[in-house]
């Protein structure tokens, strides 16, 4: 499989070879399970709205003169 991609620099080709007849090996992801796909992104999720919000209120207030 041949991929053009453009850029500044001009276009770049990348080619992707794949092994005809193998099958993927067997892994485990290494982390899963409701922490890391409940709690962990909406934590993070708490945090960016809650340092956005900050930021907003911070930055929002008119100046006095």
């Amino acid at each position: 499989m041949v991929v053009f991609l453009a850029g500044i620099a001009g276009p770049m080709v990348a080619v992707a070879q794949t092994a005809g007849g193998m099958d993927p090996l067997p892994a485990a992801p290494p982390i899963g399970g409701p922490i890391w796909t409940i709690v962990i992104p909406a934590v993070l999720f708490t945090g960016s709205f809650l340092g956005t919000y900050l930021l907003y209120k911070r930055f929002s207030q008119e100046e006095e003169g």
